[in-house]
Order: structure tokens, then sequence, then C-alpha cells
């Protein structure tokens, strides 16, 4: 909005308490309101809403058990594969979230920040991203191991792949990414080769290095 058009908030104020049509004064307010929640702000606290930072150990626990299906995605702010697991939680959280996963919620943590729940999960490697039910981890994904194949981790077809995994742990109780995935079907037969080997083993990306927490 250019600088001509905008509006002295005072001014505002004046016009709504000036105006004698109730429908005007409703459709305005509405409209300010809408404004407002279009900023870089709201933004970030809608991300927060659907993928949300735990402070430590005691939050991290309690969001565990708060909700009765969890995902929480165990990282470390310099590894650069924590921010693409990072990338795929959150849209995997925010698809749900829209679907009405209300009972569910995904959140990360900084492993500087949980250290007794790092030791006790025995977490070694990052990214971790662990499901629980009512509190009980039902699986993990360490590093990109089973669900990343060819190198590839940045691309639809992993959050797609994850999002199965959850599935299969009862942590999700539906598949809502299946149709993202569709242009890398035909990668599918590499999967088998690369489930089988071990995540040190394999040299998929320049950053595995930064695998190792421990």
């Amino acid at each position: 909005m250019d600088k001509e058009q905008e509006q002295d908030p005072d001014d505002i104020l004046a016009e709504l308490e000036a105006d004698d049509n109730d429908d005007y004064r409703a459709q305005r307010l509405a409209e300010l309101k809408s404004e407002a929640q279009s900023g870089p702000e709201s933004t970030s606290n809608a991300v927060q809403s659907v993928f949300k930072t735990l402070s430590g150990d005691d939050e991290c626990l309690q969001f565990t058990t708060e909700y009765e299906r969890a995902v929480v995605h165990f990282f470390h702010p310099d590894f650069a594969r924590c921010s693409v697991m990072d990338r795929h939680c959150e849209h995997i959280g925010r698809k749900h979230n829209q679907d009405g996963g209300a009972d569910m919620a995904f959140a990360r943590v900084d492993v500087r920040n949980a250290p007794f729940v790092v030791e006790k999960l025995g977490i070694r490697v990052l990214p971790a991203v662990l499901g629980f039910v009512k509190g009980v981890v039902k699986g993990r994904v360490t590093g990109f191991e089973g669900i990343a194949w060819g190198g590839r981790e940045d691309v639809p077809s992993v959050a797609a792949a994850l999002e199965e995994k959850l599935v299969e742990w009862t942590v999700l109780r539906k598949r809502l990414l299946e149709d993202e995935a569709e242009d890398e079907e035909e990668e599918k037969p590499e999967r088998t080769e690369f489930a089988r080997r071990g995540i040190r083993d394999r040299k998929q990306n320049p950053n595995d290095d930064d695998d190792d927490w421990d």
C-alpha cells in the first residue's frame, strides 16, 4: 500500500465511530483484522502452532504426553540436514493440522537443550525423528535412513516416505502426501538397495559427516 493510501490509526477509529452503518463497521473491522494477521509475525506464529520449538527436557517430556500422538524432531542448528528434516516435518504437520489432527502434534527440540531426553532415548545420530503414542516411542527415523534414496533428501518423496513411516507407527491415521510424490515413483526400485545399507555406510550427501552427534 502507498503512503498516500495509508491511514493513521486515529483516523480509522474516527471513521468507524462516525459511521452509523453497522454492516460497514463490521466489514471494516474484519478487513483491519485480516491485514494485521497477514504480517510476518503472524506467519511465524502460524508455523509455531503447527511445528513447535520445545525449550528443553521438561517441555519435551510434557509435549509427548500432552498429545495422544506426537512427533519430535531432535536437531542441531549447525547441521544442514536437520534443516532439511525441519522442512519435511513442518510440511507434514501443516497438512495433517489442516485435515483436523487435533490429537496430533509436531515439535522440534535442540539436542543441546534436552540432554536427559537425548540420553534416555539413545539418540546418537542426527537428524532423528521419533513418533510417540500416549508417551511411548513407536518408531524412529535416524538420519534419512529408509526415507531418502540416491542422495536426494530435499524432495517431496522424502516427506511422503516419512509420513508413511508415521502411519505405520500409528502416529498418523492416514496418508495425505501420496499425490505430491507421484513424479518420483520411478525411483522406488532403488529403495530396497538403500534400505539394506546402514546410515554410516551410505555416501548420499556431503553432509553425512554431520550425522554423528555423540
